[in-house]
């Protein structure tokens, strides 16, 4: 008799804890989405106080129907989760270009990133933009490895966190580009990702895997597709001398490449050979870009 008195006083016990864990765990999510609610708020009257005081400011761009304002507050997901990248970011209901934090599923720190959210639909996680010289893109390796610039004008992204988003799904490639005579010009690849195969990236240098071309400006990466990167500093490339040093840049250069899009900012037509801002298949190998822009979103079916 004691005992299944105890059982019944041990059971309504159990059942008290779990209907105040039902109960906290109901608060607790209430709490993530007023707290989200309040952070968007917080970055939309940020937002309008630039655009009223003239602080945002449109970019070049390849694709002439995006030309908005970069916002430059760091936004979250409208959800309170942890987006993996600018494709979560985005259906979770954010629809504005601008600096999100992201968490990869190999890098649970995270980090910050431009999302491109017009393009094509939207989703873009941008990693390189070049659109006025005013960054130096001549640097080695522990620059490229880690990343340098500001997210909001020329940057590269960082080979590690590169890996990192390209690792946890199928990515695809975009790359914008646009001349110093308003013309503009597209490439897409269907598979790209950075150390794919690799037990250590890093040593292995970071090597590119990139396949199914298409688009407006011509391939001009297929031809690295397998290559390391190749710094000043660290020679990768099947060539006698180092590309890098060569030609004024930092790629997953070949012998020695067929772009270019961290060389030299030249604006336009140049002496030199081939160490500008190049993508050969649609401005030669003596035209340095006006802007490029490389970004990257998962393949929709690995969503």
């Amino acid at each position: 008799m004691g005992l299944r008195k105890g059982h019944g006083t041990l059971g309504q016990g159990l059942s008290a804890l779990q209907s105040e864990q039902g109960r906290l765990i109901q608060l607790l999510s209430e709490s993530q989405g007023h707290m989200a609610h309040l952070v968007n708020s917080v970055s939309d009257i940020l937002d309008a106080l630039q655009r009223d005081r003239g602080l945002g400011r449109p970019r070049n761009k390849a694709d002439l129907q995006r030309a908005p304002a970069r916002g430059t507050r760091p936004r979250g997901c409208a959800t309170g989760s942890r987006p993996r990248d600018c494709l979560d970011v985005l259906l979770s209901g954010q629809q504005d270009d601008g600096i999100y934090s992201v968490f990869p599923t190999h890098y649970p720190a995270g980090f910050q990133v431009y999302c491109d959210m017009r393009t094509d639909g939207g989703g873009w996680t941008v990693f390189q933009r070049r659109e006025d010289g005013s960054v130096n893109f001549f640097r080695g390796w522990d620059a490229y490895r880690d990343g340098f610039g500001r997210l909001t004008g020329e940057h590269w992204l960082g080979l590690k966190r590169i890996h990192a988003l390209t690792t946890q799904a199928a990515y695809e490639l975009h790359v914008d580009l646009e001349d110093f005579e308003n013309g503009t010009a597209y490439a897409r690849y269907g598979s790209f990702g950075v150390g794919l195969f690799s037990v250590d990236p890093e040593e292995d240098g970071y090597p590119l895997t990139v396949a199914d071309y298409s688009g407006t400006a011509g391939d001009s990466l297929l031809k690295h597709s397998g290559m390391r990167f190749t710094t000043k500093d660290r020679d990768s490339d099947h060539s006698e001398n180092n590309c890098a040093t060569f030609y004024r840049g930092a790629w997953w250069y070949r012998n020695c490449h067929t772009s270019n899009l961290n060389g030299q900012y030249l604006r336009g037509a140049h002496a030199s050979y081939a160490d500008g801002v190049e993508w050969s298949s649609w401005t030669g190998w003596q035209y340095s870009l006006k802007f490029s822009e490389m970004k990257i979103r998962p393949v929709r079916e690995d969503r």
